[in-house]
């Protein structure tokens, strides 16, 4: 009958705790150690760590930007009560209870916490650093530092709000037992049992709308020895208006200009440009495509000046003809 009782008080506490700590997390108990005796536990406590994490400072980027997060994870747990499970009977048993009350205030400290953080499949941000220790975490304090991950923002993110998944897994006390009481001398020794808790909370982060470019055609060839006038098609695929736009051309041998800037003025979202560039083949120059180095310069709406990333426009060189040949024409 005896063993039916303990059973049961031990089915109890963890149904107990488990509740406490919240739909969120899921735990996953250690085994009970041996020196457990639960007919000797005076109190029951109910409650747990309850870890929340905020990104500290700006949580918008630009798109191709490598950035540090920091994350601060703060422990909010609370003790939700105590329940006597054994009554003491002498000034050793009180001193016992005594000190396994204190000590099972521990319940809601976290200790030994992992930090991770993922993506959603297909997400154009890119964790790149792996899982961190991060330490304990007592409850109503901070982590002794903020966790940090390196993340990457794909070049063709598109603006908006994208969900990042910070884990947290670590361990908690969920009981303590006394043995050996000695109120005279004040000395006793203690056990502890151990269980592990997952959480697990989104964070949001945000590509900015911003200006940015891609060559969506050139028109015009050239042959070798000859000059003509080549229109690079520019469209803003970004989110914001780019205002006095120019147009950096920048050709390499073979090819070469004696103008190397084209004013677009302002190009909306979605909106395309054409510079138009004289550009000239040596005559030793062999036919085939050639991609000419574009920079655009513009100023963002809020008046910044920005510069693009180099921007290949293909230039086509073909074999001149048979006129071209004997008279030197293009």
């Amino acid at each position: 009958m005896k063993k039916v009782i303990i059973i049961s008080l031990i089915s109890l506490l963890i149904a107990m705790i488990s509740c406490a700590a919240g739909a969120s997390n899921t735990p996953d108990n250690y085994n009970i150690p041996q020196s457990f005796d639960f007919g000797k536990n005076y109190y029951n406590v109910y409650g747990s760590p309850d870890l929340n994490a905020n990104i500290i400072g700006s949580n918008e980027f630009d798109r191709d930007q490598t950035a540090t997060l920091n994350i601060d994870i703060m422990n909010k747990g609370k003790l939700l009560g105590f329940k006597n499970d054994k009554t003491p009977y002498d000034s050793d048993e009180i001193y016992a209870a005594q000190t396994e009350m204190k000590l099972e205030s521990g319940i809601v400290d976290a200790t030994n916490v992992v930090a991770s953080l993922s993506t959603d499949p297909g997400s154009p941000i890119e964790v790149k650093s792996v899982s961190q220790q991060i330490g304990s975490i007592k409850s109503g304090e901070n982590s002794p530092a903020p966790a940090k991950f390196d993340i990457k923002i794909d070049k063709k993110a598109k603006a908006g709000e994208y969900n990042l998944y910070l884990n947290l897994s670590y361990d908690y006390q969920k009981n303590v037992h006394i043995t050996n009481p000695n109120v005279a001398a004040q000395t006793y020794d203690v056990s502890h049992w151990y269980g592990i808790m997952n959480q697990n909370q989104t964070l949001k982060i945000k590509v900015k709308d911003q200006v940015d470019f891609e060559i969506v055609n050139t028109t015009g060839s050239l042959s070798p020895g000859g000059e003509n006038m080549i229109d690079i098609t520019i469209k803003n695929i970004g989110e914001e208006e780019a205002r006095n736009v120019k147009a950096i051309i920048n050709p390499a041998d073979p090819l070469s200009t004696t103008d190397s800037t084209a004013f677009l003025y302002s190009v909306a979202p979605g909106s395309t440009a054409v510079a138009k560039i004289q550009i000239k083949a040596d005559s030793e120059a062999v036919p085939k495509v050639y991609g000419v180095d574009t920079v655009l310069k513009y100023e963002n709406p809020e008046g910044d000046i920005k510069y693009t990333d180099i921007l290949d426009a293909p230039v086509e060189v073909k074999e001149a003809g048979f006129f071209e040949k004997l008279f030197g024409w293009i």
